[in-house]
């Protein structure tokens, strides 16, 4: 059995999406991503990470879903 974090900090973020965690700060502190803070710590939520995820994929053709 697999354990899902619901909670991911910037490095666990910027390796699911797969670039650099710079880039992962800049997109918090734009909104693009929505962030929680925790004292000074700053954590994404899992599931917001996967909504972004489909965002982009639905403006591309096709209109790829992360449930197909």
């Amino acid at each position: 059995m697999t354990t899902q974090k619901i909670l991911l900090n910037i490095q666990e973020t910027a390796d699911t999406l797969r670039v650099h965690r710079s880039t992962v700060s800049r997109m918090l502190n734009s909104g693009e991503l929505p962030t929680i803070l925790v004292r000074s710590r700053k954590l994404i939520r899992y599931a917001d990470v996967h909504e972004f995820i489909d965002n982009q994929i639905g403006r591309s053709k096709g209109g790829y879903s992360w449930e197909d």
